[in-house]
């Protein structure tokens, strides 16, 4: 049962204590009035390039497969997205890249323009050759982005549409203008396995890259059109040196385990050289076929389109706000919020699949690079919003995994089951789907597939049956387990309650409750348990080591507040409203100090609240449910200011495929998805003076703020009518109107 509360009985006491909101110090930011500027204008691609961000640089278009960006050689994890706003050292331009993973791997089909004797080039501990470049002569904005190397005496400018990538080189100078491309190209976990390339015309190259990695099987094929005519000298890669012999050469055909060519277009100072390559996870045909289908004829129109789409897709709010820093960090977190799930079909539907095969068109649109350990919380409920028309065919893709694997995935990259996190996440975005009404999949198959996943005898998940909670000394990460497997078995009952499955529904809605066996009311935390029903001894609340303790990237503290589906037991469990808040409290106030192997993802630190990795996403908007909702308030508010800058360095931890930019979002307009099943959104505190959101059938969502951002919520009113509950509702929401948040000053 949802407890209900007044927003004017919690101001009082909100005023009174106004004096804590001073800690937060926060900076004073630009004020620019830029009413009517364009929203492309207004993303900054080099956001999250820096710091622990993970992020690239490069285009793409809304949830496209080509990902085409520069490529940095890799010093370290900082790196897995293949660049590091650190860096100034360029190997190349690869198609396909990760966007704030933790992981690294792709960085696919590599060109890099270059001067000189290939062979003579100076090269790096892996044989690649290598240029510097300045930040000064870099840019990058939606579908788009331009460098300059001043070593090759070359400009660069990139573009992108949905399956292919779009170069222009304007060389300067009188040495022949070259590009190599290369497919034994890797870094971070990925290598290659097998290549080919294959010289089909003086102006058309074709070719695939099979590798191994993060992803265990992943091929890759592309075709390339080049607007000038080249000769061409195939090499392999001999102890890292290059050379043109033993690999089997067959005419213009190089098949090789790490084969390269170098396209020599000899002088063309007077006109630029635009390159076109299609991609394909199909056949080179495919790669054929979608380059013909997205190539406009010229690298302006592609960026035309690039343009478009996105001023399409970020078009869907409007802003107005005089502060240009929070509505550049707004845009470009919607921006990094549509780099996945991605596209991954070709333009006649064939897709690679989970089973190791290509498949015929299935009737649906394929996508992959599902993320859901991260993603399930925010990311898949902001697409809910902003993208409801591609949500059917993102649920079809999961269960089409499903169909062919026998599990729901955990972590999809490329149709490979990654297994690098815990939970069966999928089952909430598909539950959430449902009860939204935006699939079209059938529900008996639904749940057939959200029960196979709760039911299998992997990771603990045997033992969870088995002892209504995971034993400590019998599976890692017990504690962590137990409390997610919890969360999405409640998202199986509400499934099965709504299709009428009582028997299914007491069964899991049971398992939910799990999460009790953890909590020790003795110290206030969830904590590991022996097989006996003991506590784990030596317990330390601050202590983590990455993979290797009761909790996943986190310690106690971060996760002793997961019980997303029943917020009302989890406060129950601390004896009483004032003693939870009091622990909430102190997850805020404790020192930041760790002891043991302290994982780089625990970052973003506010006391032991670590807003760098996703367990905590949810906490701040537990305080709505009590007296002391203004709390929340004011920790939204200094995240939101502290945790996110207009800075290569600006995110707090990995983006992870978009869901700390989701949280984001979704805080800036009022609301997020505490319990991200089934369309309960909890009222937070706006940002803006005014959003409007574009909503499906022509209508409009406008979210207004009377007052000042840094006052307390004194009342909410949907369509004229005061909420009496922190909540607001999806169908609601979707039906359109206005949200209006009144402030009340903090002083």
């Amino acid at each position: 049962m949802t407890t209900r509360i007044s927003f004017s009985k919690y101001l009082t006491s909100a005023c009174m204590l106004f004096s804590l909101t001073a800690c937060a110090n926060l900076a004073e930011q630009e004020h620019v009035n830029i009413d009517g500027q364009y929203p492309l204008s207004l993303v900054d691609p080099f956001i999250g390039t820096g710091g622990h961000g993970h992020t690239f640089p490069g285009p793409f278009v809304p949830f496209g497969m080509v990902q085409l960006s520069p490529d940095n050689p890799s010093k370290g994890w900082d790196w897995t997205s293949g660049y590091h706003y650190s860096d100034n050292v360029l190997v190349g331009f690869s198609h396909t890249h990760l966007s704030g993973t933790g992981v690294g791997d792709l960085l696919d089909v590599l060109v890099m323009p270059f001067r000189g004797d290939y062979l003579e080039r100076q090269r790096d501990d892996k044989g690649r050759i290598f240029t510097h470049y300045s930040h000064d002569d870099e840019q990058a904005s939606p579908g788009y982005y331009q460098l300059g190397l001043p070593e090759e005496a070359v400009n660069v400018e990139l573009t992108a549409s949905e399956r292919a990538g779009f170069h222009r080189y304007q060389f300067r100078g009188d040495k022949d203008a070259q590009l190599l491309v290369d497919l034994g190209y890797a870094q971070n976990y990925d290598k290659p396995v097998s290549t080919l390339l294959r010289v089909e015309d003086d102006y058309t190259l074709s070719g695939y890259r099979l590798s191994t990695g993060w992803a265990k099987y992943q091929p890759i094929y592309f075709t390339a059109r080049f607007s000038q005519p080249f000769t061409h000298t195939l090499y392999t890669l001999n102890e890292h040196k290059p050379e043109s012999g033993p690999e089997p050469v067959k005419g213009d055909q190089l098949l090789s385990k790490e084969g390269k060519i170098v396209l020599n277009f000899g002088d063309i100072s007077d006109k630029p050289l635009e390159v076109a390559v299609g991609i394909s996870y199909v056949s080179i045909d495919g790669a054929k076929a979608n380059l013909i289908a997205e190539n406009p004829g010229s690298f302006d129109l592609a960026q035309s389109r690039a343009e478009q789409s996105w001023r399409k897709q970020l078009g869907k709010f409007t802003v107005e706000d005089n502060n240009r820093v929070n509505k550049t960090k707004f845009y470009t977190a919607l921006y990094h919020a549509f780099t996945a799930p991605q596209i991954f079909h070709d333009v006649d539907g064939s897709y690679f699949g989970a089973d190791g095969s290509s498949h015929a068109n299935p009737g649906y649109g394929k996508y992959s690079l599902f993320s859901l350990w991260d993603t399930f919380r925010a990311l898949h409920p902001l697409l809910t919003i902003t993208d409801a028309d591609r949500v059917d065919d993102m649920v079809k893709s999961m269960l089409g995994f499903y169909q062919e694997t026998g599990l729901l995935p955990t972590w999809d990259l490329m149709s490979n089951e990654t297994d690098v996190m815990i939970g069966y996440h999928a089952v909430p975005v598909l539950v959430d789907a449902y009860l939204k009404g935006l699939t079209t999949a059938d529900p008996e198959l639904l749940f057939e597939a959200c029960k196979a996943s709760a039911m299998q005898d992997r990771f603990g998940i045997d033992l969870f049956r088995q002892y209504g909670y995971i034993p400590s000394e019998l599976e890692v990460e017990a504690v962590s387990k137990t409390l997610e497997y919890a969360y999405d078995d409640w998202a199986i009952a509400q499934l099965a309650k709504a299709l009428g499955k009582q028997q299914e529904y007491d069964y899991f809605n049971q398992r939910s409750q799990a999460y009790r066996q953890m909590f020790d009311k003795s110290t206030g935390f969830m904590r590991g348990k022996t097989a006996q029903g003991n506590w784990v001894e030596r317990f330390n609340p601050t202590y983590v080591e990455h993979r290797n303790t009761d909790y996943t990237e986190a310690n106690a503290w971060q996760y002793s507040f997961f019980v997303p589906h029943d917020v009302p037991g989890l406060i129950s469990l601390f004896g009483s409203e004032a003693a939870f808040v009091e622990k909430l409290d102190k997850l805020f106030t404790v020192s930041s100090e760790m002891q043991g192997d302290v994982s780089p993802d625990i970052s973003g630190l506010i006391g032991q609240y670590a807003h760098g990795n996703e367990p905590v996403h949810h906490v701040t908007y537990l305080y709505a449910y009590t007296r002391d909702k203004w709390k929340g308030e004011q920790r939204i508010r200094e995240i939101r200011d502290t945790m996110y800058l207009a800075a290569p360095d600006g995110l707090a931890g990995n983006d992870d495929l978009g869901q700390m930019s989701a949280w984001y979002v979704f805080s800036a307009l009022g609301f997020y998805p505490l319990n991200p099943v089934g369309g309960v959104y909890v009222l937070g505190t706006p940002q803006f003076e005014q959003v409007k959101l574009a909503l499906p059938d022509n209508k409009h969502l406008n979210i207004r703020r009377l007052g000042a951002a840094d006052g307390y919520v004194s009342r909410v009113l949907f369509n004229g009518i005061e909420l009496e509950v922190p909540e607001i509702d999806h169908r609601d929401l979707m039906r359109g109107g206005e949200l209006v948040f009144e402030m009340t000053p903090t002083h």
